[in-house]
């Protein structure tokens, strides 16, 4: 059986694929491979966006840490500093009513000696004495409420402050676990990724490769940053003054960044228009908020134009006057800030 049908198989040979499975069937599993090349590249990590965040993680969760130890310190230290006041309020409270006692006693003693040998003067200093002792007593029993009282406020301190630092140290625990269980999902970044990020500078040095020359003459500046590439069009170049039509000169420069960016299908662009700061005064657009979207839309239709990149991967945005590179003082700085940005961020799903 086996042999019939590699007999069969040999006779069919030359007859072309469309001839065997047809050519509906052709273009479905071609569109299956194209879906499942997409979905495996769409699965990569942004690792520099992640390290970042790790990063950020770490410092912030090693500076709540922090914070979070030196404030229990300092609650501790408020809560021993509270005890030593108790304790020597109390102390002083005992002494004195010792001291108290001790004096009551020699004067019992004394008025019990007084007595004994009084005369007409001495019965009127005992009697003068004893309401003395009167007002002694009743001043006795005036701090002694006094000090009570300090006490039972001391303790209520004392317990309100042991009940939020418990709270406090509850609430740090749980922060600290969620904060390692972050690092954890962050650290779990798998080999595709890193390779991800390799791609992502390869791009960039082939950027730099390819437009050598527009860099050089100052016409093109490609700036890297921890998760993207902007490719930064110059004014003099793209753009006459007031209008949005691209210029012939900067067209060879868009058509080698659009082979760049066929190249790496999973990247995000962003293609955003901005101006100086003098106002618009044509009749064209409305202002200059218009003038920039519309530049922006230019430079991505001209990167789209008979190319087969995913379009939902791209955006345009216009930005007018808002977001200058240098201050629009002099006429070079402002030539600085009329420009388009390619913006290219690699588009790792989580």
């Amino acid at each position: 059986m086996k042999k019939e049908l590699l007999i069969f198989a040999l006779l069919l040979w030359p007859l072309p694929l469309f001839a065997l499975f047809g050519s509906d069937d052709l273009k479905t599993c071609k569109n299956d491979n194209v879906a499942l090349e997409l979905k495996n590249k769409y699965c990569y990590k942004d690792k520099i966006a992640a390290e970042t965040e790790l990063e950020q993680l770490k410092k912030q969760y090693g500076n709540e840490k922090a914070a979070f130890k030196s404030r229990i310190h300092d609650l501790e230290a408020e809560l021993d500093a509270l005890r030593a006041q108790l304790a020597l309020t109390q102390k002083n409270a005992k002494d004195q009513e010792q001291a108290l006692s001790q004096r009551i006693k020699e004067l019992e003693q004394t008025l019990k000696t007084l007595k004994d040998s009084a005369t007409g003067k001495e019965k009127e200093l005992l009697a003068a004495n004893e309401e003395l002792q009167k007002r002694l007593g009743g001043e006795l029993r005036r701090l002694k409420k006094e000090l009570q009282k300090e006490r039972e406020e001391r303790l209520a301190e004392i317990a309100d402050l042991k009940a939020k630092n418990e709270k406090e140290a509850t609430q740090l625990k749980e922060n600290i676990r969620n904060l390692e269980a972050e690092l954890a999902r962050l650290q779990k970044l798998s080999k595709d990724q890193k390779n991800e990020l390799e791609r992502m500078q390869n791009q960039g040095k082939e950027l730099e490769k390819q437009l050598e020359q527009e860099i050089k003459n100052g016409e093109i500046r490609l700036k890297k940053f921890s998760n993207r590439l902007i490719i930064n069009l110059d004014d003099k170049i793209s753009f006459d003054s007031g209008s949005d039509k691209l210029k012939p000169g900067v067209k060879k420069a868009l058509r080698k960044i659009k082979k760049i960016l066929s190249d790496y299908a999973e990247n995000r662009i962003i293609v955003e228009g901005h101006t100086d700061n003098i106002p618009y005064r044509g009749r064209r657009f409305k202002d200059n908020w218009e003038l920039s979207a519309k530049r922006a839309l230019s430079v991505l239709r001209f990167l789209l134009k008979q190319s087969d990149m995913d379009e939902r991967r791209f955006s345009a945005a216009g930005y007018g006057a808002y977001q200058p590179l240098v201050s629009n003082d002099t006429p070079e700085n402002r030539s600085q800030n009329r420009r388009v940005d390619i913006v290219v961020i690699p588009r790792i799903n989580n």
